[in-house]
């Protein structure tokens, strides 16, 4: 990863944030799913058993299960989700990583992170592992909807998220990278694919 400025290819490294700057064994992601499921139950009125599948049912069809409920008129903020889904995350499991540090201090091009989680998420993760200030810029939820503050009704605006190309396409325009001189990192498949799709590099991290 750590290529000469001189003799690379990119300008810019784009990196996805969860199970890619840190890894899985962290719980965190089972952590979300855990607090998604409780969301459904306490503040949708689900059952337990309808929670879970409609968590991976949601996430597959509309990319979230927030974006998944809004689409099908449930009037949720936002800010209440992710507030419920990320306030509750064991955040202490994610430690400083003095290796990953020193890996991106030696990286001299653009380093930008890209998430479709929200900006609180993001800074306290980037926090927790150190790394923050590695990153020229934190492109997140509230970037890619910028809009959805505004909206008057749950189906107004459509939440955008990976792999959605018109996510892409708004993270590209927002950190003015060309696409064919930038490197994307990312553990989904699925985003990899969007990614090459949209004139990417790409590199699928496993966790």
């Amino acid at each position: 990863m750590a290529i000469s400025s001189n003799a690379s290819p990119f300008d810019s490294i784009i990196f996805d944030l969860d199970d890619t700057l840190y890894p899985s064994s962290t719980g965190i992601d089972k952590c979300v799913k855990k607090n998604i499921q409780l969301f459904l139950i306490q503040k949708c009125g689900f059952s337990e058993s309808e929670a879970f599948t409609l968590r991976v049912d949601l996430f597959k069809t509309y990319g979230s299960t927030l974006a998944g409920l809004r689409a099908l008129g449930h009037d949720i903020t936002a800010e209440e989700y992710h507030g419920f889904v990320h306030g509750r995350l064991p955040y202490d499991s994610i430690n400083p990583d003095h290796h990953l540090r020193n890996l991106l201090c030696t990286i001299k091009q653009r380093k930008i992170v890209f998430t479709n989680s929200d900006r609180i998420h993001a800074m306290r993760s980037l926090d927790r592992l150190g790394i923050k200030d590695c990153f020229e810029q934190i492109i997140c939820f509230e970037t890619i909807n910028p809009n959805l503050p505004y909206s008057t009704r749950p189906d107004e605006f459509l939440i955008l998220l990976k792999p959605s190309l018109d996510a892409f396409k708004i993270a590209l325009d927002a950190a003015n990278v060309d696409p064919r001189r930038t490197l994307f990192l990312d553990d989904s498949v699925r985003n990899i694919a969007a990614g090459k799709e949209m004139g990417l590099h790409t590199v699928l991290v496993i966790s």
